[in-house]
């Protein structure tokens, strides 16, 4: 079994302080626990789908602030990604803990009469389904100039060999704002994963980011 506290590494740009905010929960359980309590202005609408031949497909997109969490759950060794770093399967079974955790307050945050394109899906369903997903609202200055703040050895490695993706691995910003995207749903009510997203948890495993 991995050490996790051994292995997820920083480098010198993360300070002591933080270091220890970063590993404060001491599990993910933990970091659920804290999520859950943390979540803040939820918001949500309805988006397309974008790739060729799943425009008549939509899926809800909820939004929130993580205020005091964001940080551990992105960045810290019993976090998100380092769930993913430890195998591509306990990344999926920490994304579907996670969500299940999550569901009642983003639930509870719809307002069909705000969006009422949401009465048209199943919304519990897409939230819930096995392609749907939390990660950050992307920072185009991290995509743009990443920073390195993680020493984690597999992604180091892929850096190294030009791997653009582990390039923004290696970033870990101070997040509070996350982005929950359920399943694609097509208009015969069917989960659909784009191609490029079958992946995902191999990526997230392999360079940190996806």
């Amino acid at each position: 079994m991995i050490d996790t506290l051994a292995a997820w590494r920083y480098t010198n740009r993360v300070d002591g302080v933080r270091r220890s905010a970063l590993a404060a929960p001491g599990s993910f359980e933990e970091t659920v626990r804290f999520v859950r309590d943390d979540v803040r202005d939820v918001r949500v609408r309805v988006e397309p789908g974008r790739d060729p031949g799943l425009t008549d497909c939509v899926q809800p997109v909820f939004t929130f602030e993580l205020p005091n969490a964001g940080d551990a759950l992105f960045n810290g060794p019993w976090g998100y990604r380092a769930q993913y770093w430890v195998s591509p399967g306990y990344g999926l079974g920490a994304n579907t803990n996670l969500l299940s955790a999550l569901a009642p307050k983003l639930l509870g945050a719809m307002d069909a009469r705000a969006e009422p394109r949401l009465a048209k899906i199943d919304v519990c369903a897409s939230l819930l389904a096995a392609s749907s997903k939390i990660w950050i609202q992307e920072i185009p200055s991290i995509l743009i100039n990443p920073p390195i703040d993680l020493e984690v050895e597999r992604w180091v490695v892929e850096a190294q060999q030009g791997v653009e993706l582990a390039r923004w691995g290696l970033a870990a910003p101070v997040v509070t704002r996350f982005e929950v995207k359920g399943a694609l749903i097509d208009p015969y009510g069917n989960e659909v994963v784009p191609l490029r997203k079958l992946r995902r948890h191999y990526d997230i495993h392999h360079y940190g980011f996806s």
